[in-house]
């Protein structure tokens, strides 16, 4: 129930950021460049952390007796970043960074074969995560 309310929460603050976002001016180049600054380390940050990334890739036995491995992964190269100033009278900033992460796998006869041979994109999921910046940095 508690997660239940936390994520209910986090939509209503998405929405109404969204929504104030759309109706607001664009930020300044300068500001546009400090949030891509914020977002290229941020995902530098989730590629270290990333539960399935690759330093914690997951090795799964197949059916057939040989294995598959599995991380996920960003590349900096799919960032993309909007900044935008809120209607609200404070200095309120709100960014989107968009990125795709990729899935990758590889197989091979046993877990060590399959963490060494090349790994091939599989799947990718887009994301768009929303910060906002009231004067005291992004969060």
């Amino acid at each position: 129930m508690k997660l239940a309310r936390k994520l209910l929460t986090s939509l209503f603050i998405c929405l109404l950021l969204c929504a104030t976002a759309s109706a607001s001016q664009p930020g300044t180049p300068q500001e546009l460049a400090k949030f891509k600054n914020f977002a290229i380390g941020w995902v530098v940050k989730l590629n270290k952390s990333h539960i399935k990334g690759f330093s914690r890739m997951e090795i799964l036995p197949q059916k057939d007796g040989s294995y598959l491995a599995r991380y996920h992964a960003i590349s900096p190269d799919t960032i993309s970043c909007k900044v935008k100033r809120t209607s609200a009278k404070s200095k309120g900033m709100v960014g989107l960074l968009k990125y795709i992460e990729t899935i990758y796998e590889s197989t091979g006869k046993n877990p060590q074969e399959a963490r060494a041979n090349k790994f091939k994109p599989v799947k990718n999921i887009r994301i768009t995560e929303i910060f906002s910046n009231s004067g005291k940095g992004w969060r």
